[in-house]
């Protein structure tokens, strides 16, 4: 069964979220970590992930990870760099010895696969290094997709253009998580985003931290906290259906806080 936590504090708590699906940090040579910085936005918009989050991961990792790289790739209107400046997220990473990637840079590799939406699709060299891959979303409505979340968040890997994909979106997320699932993904809901996102929606103070090493499954809950209903969204019940976790809310167990606890409905695009 998979496990989905939520923790609802006044301080920022990733450790805490981590431990209630039990999962431990481990020595590895190459930690990689999935932000969402589609724009050159602060985390108080609700667009960005909070470097509060990232923080703490590189905490968690100092002394296990012999290397530790945030990776990003060019939004539609900004490139990786301006975004991980005006995020905040390079004066953290500068502080700690964190290395960033602009994966729309990165060497990319072809790898024999049976892609279903991908074709010809070259992977960043980085994600296929990763010893350790953590995917760290922000909790936000999207205007194509009806939500952005996990799943969506690694729509991020795809270092070219990435819009040619949304008509089949669903599709395009199993083959990223068919290349290599997030080994944890952890849900930035601090300050979500409702109305017109991605970008353009209304910041929404909802102080929750998620966690699961399902990513379906941490959709699915989330979903359930917005408001929506997560078999109507796509792309999660199609990387569910096609296995890449768990769809069902009556197979998913939630620990720390319950959804009813937290649950605020968002409003949609």
């Amino acid at each position: 069964m998979a496990t989905v936590s939520i923790i609802k504090s006044g301080k920022v708590d990733v450790k805490k979220s981590l431990d209630f699906i039990n999962f431990q940090p481990k020595e590895c040579e190459l930690a990689v970590i999935k932000p969402n910085f589609c724009a050159p936005m602060s985390p108080s918009t609700g667009a960005t992930t909070d470097i509060r989050i990232l923080e703490q991961i590189f905490k968690m990792y100092e002394g296990l990870a012999e290397e530790i790289v945030v990776i990003e790739s060019d939004g539609y209107t900004s490139s990786a760099k301006e975004n991980f400046k005006m995020t905040g997220a390079k004066e953290v990473c500068d502080y700690y010895g964190v290395k960033f990637t602009n994966l729309s840079r990165d060497i990319r590799i072809p790898v024999e696969m049976d892609y279903g939406t991908l074709r010809d699709f070259k992977v960043p060299r980085t994600i296929l290094k990763a010893d350790v891959f953590i995917n760290v979303p922000v909790m936000k409505t999207h205007r194509i997709t009806t939500v952005s979340l996990a799943l969506k968040n690694m729509v991020g890997i795809i270092p070219g253009r990435k819009g040619i994909y949304h008509p089949k979106i669903g599709g395009a997320i199993s083959d990223l998580m068919r290349i290599r699932a997030p080994d944890v993904n952890i849900m930035d809901g601090i300050i979500a985003m409702e109305g017109n996102g991605p970008v353009n929606g209304q910041p929404k103070k909802m102080g929750i931290i998620m966690a699961s090493t399902d990513a379906v499954a941490l959709d699915t809950v989330c979903c359930k906290v917005m408001g929506v209903n997560p078999i109507s969204v796509g792309h999660i019940t199609e990387a569910g259906y096609n296995g890449y976790g768990e769809y069902s809310i009556n197979r998913i167990r939630v620990v720390g806080q319950s959804i009813d606890s937290v649950r605020d409905r968002f409003d949609l695009p």
